[in-house]
C-alpha cells in the first residue's frame, strides 16, 4: 500500500513537530505500507530526515503562499497522488477532489468563538474561514483523528456532526525533555539571590495570557516571593500587552525574563533548570509543550480551560487565566508548599510517560491503512 501525506500547509510549529516525530517513529512496513509519498515546500522537505520509504516531493506552489498551497490541492494534487491508496492531511484543510484521505484536528481556534472575539477583523475572518474549510474537510474525510476527548466533544458540538469512524490518537513527546523529577527545595531554600523560577514556553499570543502570567508574578515579588518567570517563545501579537506590564512594575527587571524564541531542540535545557512550569492558555486541542513539561519532571500550576484537566487530572494547581487574583493564589500554593510540588511533578512525570510518538505513528499509520481498506473494499 502507498499513502500519501500532504503537508502543503505545514511549515513550523507544533505542527511541524508532529510530522517530523511522526515519520522518525513510523514502522510503515508493519502495517502494510510500502512507501509514504510527501508534498511540502523544499523548506519544510529539508527539514525532514531522510528516510528508505519516503518520497518527497514538492513543486513550486508548495514554496509561496497559504493561497498558493491550496491552489496547488485544488488543481494538481489529485493527479500527483495517484498511485496512493490513501492520503493523509495534517493541515485539517483539504480541498482537492483525491479520495480517500484521512484527516487530523490539531487547531482549536476556528471552533472556539469566545478566544476570536479577542482578535481584530483580519484574525476574525481567518479563523472564520477556517472554520468552514475545516469542518467541511472534516465531513468529507474517510477518517479524522482527534487529539483529545476534549477537542472531539467540543468540535463536534460546533459542527453539530459527528465522524462516524473518528478516532483518538495523542500527540507524543520526545524523550530528549525527559527528567527525573527533582528534590523539591523548602521555601526558606529560595531568595534575592536564589529565585524560585516559573517556566512558560509558549509563542506570545492572545490566548496565551502571559502578561496575566508576568503581572501576577510581579505582584507576588514585591510581597517579598522569592520568585521570577521566565517567557521563552516567539511573539505573534499582543507584545505591547507585556510591555506594559514591564512599564508598570518597577521590580519587572528582578523578576521577569523574555528570551525569545529558540530552536526546539535546545528546549529541554530550558525545562531541567527551571523549578516549575506554569501554563496560561485559554485555547487548546493537546499542547507539546504542556507534555514537555510533564515528561521534564515539572511540577505545574495551568489554566483551568481547554483539555489541560484531561491531561493532568488532579496532578496541578488549576488557575483562571483572566483573573490575577486565581493566578497568584495558584502560583503562591505552589511555591509554598515543597510536598505539593513533589505530588504533582512525580504524578505529572509517570502520567506524561503514556505519551509516546512511537505509539502516535504506529496508531496513525494504523488508522491509516483501516480507513484505506475500508474505503476501496466499500468501493468494489
Amino acid at each position: 500500500m502507498i499513502i500519501g501525506i500532504d503537508a502543503s500547509n505545514i511549515r513550523k510549529g507544533g505542527g511541524l513537530t508532529h510530522l517530523k516525530a511522526l515519520l522518525q517513529h513510523a514502522q510503515p512496513k508493519s502495517v502494510g505500507i510500502s512507501k509514504i509519498i510527501l508534498w511540502s515546500s523544499e523548506a519544510t522537505l529539508k527539514d525532514i530526515p531522510e528516510f528508505i520509504f519516503i518520497e518527497k516531493r514538492s513543486h513550486a506552489l508548495l514554496n509561496k503562499s497559504t493561497l498558493h498551497c491550496f491552489l496547488f490541492q485544488f488543481i494538481y494534487l489529485k493527479k500527483e497522488a495517484a498511485d496512493c491508496d490513501l492520503l493523509l492531511v495534517p493541515g485539517g484543510t483539504f480541498i482537492s477532489s483525491f479520495r480517500p484521505f484521512v484527516t487530523l484536528s490539531q487547531n482549536m481556534l476556528p471552533f472556539d468563538v469566545e478566544q476570536s472575539k479577542a482578535y481584530g477583523f483580519k484574525m476574525k475572518l481567518r479563523l472564520k474561514l477556517l472554520y468552514y474549510t475545516q469542518s467541511y474537510t472534516f465531513k468529507r474525510a474517510e477518517g479524522l483523528i482527534f487529539l483529545t476527548q476534549y477537542a472531539k466533544k467540543n468540535i463536534v458540538t460546533k459542527m453539530k456532526w459527528e465522524h462516524p469512524k473518528a478516532i483518538v490518537i495523542p500527540h507524543g513527546v520526545h524523550r530528549s525533555f525527559q527528567l527525573q523529577p527533582r528534590y523539591q527545595q523548602e521555601v526558606s531554600c529560595y531568595n534575592k539571590d536564589n529565585l524560585f523560577e516559573f517556566l512558560y514556553v509558549s509563542y506570545i499570543t492572545v490566548y496565551k495570557h502571559q502578561w496575566n502570567i508576568a503581572e501576577a508574578v510581579c505582584q507576588l515579588h514585591q510581597l517579598g516571593l522569592p520568585i521570577k518567570l521566565k517567557l521563552v517563545g516567539s511573539v505573534l501579537d499582543s507584545f505591547d500587552l507585556l510591555k506594559d506590564v514591564y512599564q508598570r512594575y518597577p521590580n519587572s527587571s528582578e523578576c521577569l525574563e523574555y528570551i525569545g524564541d529558540i530552536p526546539h531542540e535546545e528546549l529541554s535545557h530550558q525545562y531541567h533548570n527551571a523549578d516549575a512550569f506554569v501554563f496560561g492558555s485559554s485555547c487548546e486541542n493537546l499542547p507539546i509543550i504542556l507534555l514537555e513539561a510533564m515528561i521534564a519532571g515539572l511540577p505545574i500550576a495551568s489554566s483551568n480551560y481547554g483539555p489541560m484537566g484531561e491531561v493532568l487530572g488532579s496532578s496541578a494547581v488549576y488557575f483562571n487565566p483572566y483573573k490575577i487574583s486565581s493566578i497568584k493564589n495558584a502560583l503562591q500554593l505552589l511555591f509554598e508548599n515543597h510536598e505539593l510540588r513533589h505530588f504533582i511533578a512525580n504524578n505529572t512525570f509517570d502520567k506524561g510517560k503514556n505519551y509516546t510518538w512511537n505509539i502516535c505513528a504506529q496508531k496513525t499509520l494504523k488508522y491509516t491503512v483501516e480507513r484505506a481498506h475500508h474505503y476501496h473494499q466499500k468501493k468494489h
